[in-house]
């Protein structure tokens, strides 16, 4: 059956009844939580307030590999300047290879401020070229509270982000699979070249091995960031992204992250929004007067909704129905939106058969439809 579509200006509330969930206290000088599938804010304090960012600088070095390396298993090479840049490291020495995925572990699984500095000399020819690049990025994705300096995180004052710039990129970072697959893993060997054993790597995010639902991104550390994370969680379909900065203890910081991610899990609700067999709609049937067919659901659809939004549902419907109809022809469309995004549909179906008008319908028709403009005439008159 043919049916031309046109989209009935209908948009129905279904109301989400449920009490929100208690936000949690947090110590950590600022934070932001958002859904990572949407970018919505969930949870936030201080989110625009500048502060070091330690070694969640990494994060932005491994995007810019991961966007612009073509091939992740070429071999980098090991500066000087990278072997003795100090601090947390996998011990790497000068002239020594490893390839790009290598580095890219190295760097963030143990956090290594040489693998990240080999990259950023591999990509970009110099350090300072790289940061260059990283801020051209930070730009481009709207941080626009951020500055580096470095591609590792060492303390700079004019090295710098919120809570709210590095929730976005914790976002952007996470669409990429080889980084999902990197940053969840709580140890990994890479090899060591001139050693008889390989490099053992040791996640400095101990969550992982804890919380099933922790699945990333980033930690860090240092005397004027204080403890830092970016953590990626997911659960019943719910993705967050958790921005922490300044957190006052690493206890702290775990014991927050896992309460802010409860709490953002727990504001999302499983709701059947179009319930099968339900009728959603009519629409008249043409040549028989005054008589309307119903139109049913086709299927139950349940969905994860955030639950202080309106769900909303708008109906697609025929401009004329064609007939004959037999039950259980698919008519129109039932749509749920969630703050105008499109979150799926169920198609309308015919509740029964109508079948093609005969002459007789027809003249009836046209005697009532006359019948009826001519007593509405003498009304108005």
């Amino acid at each position: 059956m043919l049916v031309t579509f046109f989209l009935l200006l209908m948009i129905a509330p279904i109301a989400v009844a449920q009490e929100f969930p208690v936000p949690p206290a947090v110590t950590a000088g600022s934070v932001v939580m958002i859904n990572a599938d949407t970018g919505q804010v969930l949870y936030s304090v201080n989110p625009d307030e500048r502060r070091a960012m330690a070694s969640t600088t990494k994060m932005m070095t491994a995007l810019l590999i991961i966007e612009n390396c073509k091939d992740l298993n070429a071999v980098v090479a090991t500066s000087q300047r990278a072997a003795e840049v100090g601090e947390s490291s996998i011990f790497l020495q000068t002239g020594e290879t490893l390839t790009v995925y290598e580095m890219l572990n190295g760097m963030l699984i143990q956090s290594g401020n040489d693998a990240a500095t080999a990259l950023a000399e591999y990509e970009a020819g110099t350090v300072e070229a790289f940061a260059d690049q990283m801020n051209i990025k930070a730009a481009q994705l709207g941080m626009t509270n951020t500055h580096f300096t470095n591609p590792h995180g060492l303390d700079d004052p004019n090295h710098y982000t919120t809570a709210a710039d590095f929730a976005k990129l914790g976002r952007e970072l996470m669409k990429y699979p080889q980084i999902c697959e990197i940053v969840k893993r709580s140890e990994y060997t890479i090899p060591w070249p001139g050693q008889p054993w390989p490099r053992s790597l040791v996640n400095h995010n101990h969550m992982l091995d804890v919380y099933p639902f922790i699945t990333g991104i980033k930690t860090g550390y240092t005397d004027a960031a204080e403890q830092c994370i970016v953590t990626s969680a997911s659960e019943n379909g719910v993705s967050l992204i958790i921005s922490y900065l300044g957190g006052k203890s690493l206890g702290q910081r775990d014991s927050e992250v896992v309460s802010l991610a409860r709490f953002g899990f727990d504001s999302y609700s499983q709701k059947t929004v179009i319930v099968s067999g339900t009728e959603y709609a009519s629409v008249e049937v043409p040549f028989y007067y005054n008589m309307q067919l119903p139109l049913l659901a086709a299927e139950d659809l349940s969905l994860t909704v955030y639950v202080k939004d309106t769900v909303e549902q708008k109906l697609v419907l025929p401009d004329e129905l064609r007939l004959p109809v037999r039950k259980g022809d698919k008519i129109g469309l039932i749509e749920i939106y969630e703050n105008g995004q499109y979150l799926g549909s169920s198609y309308l179906l015919a509740a029964e058969d109508i079948s093609e008008p005969g002459m007789g319908e027809r003249v009836t028709y046209y005697v009532q439809s006359a019948f009826g403009f001519l007593l509405s005439a003498v009304n108005l008159g």
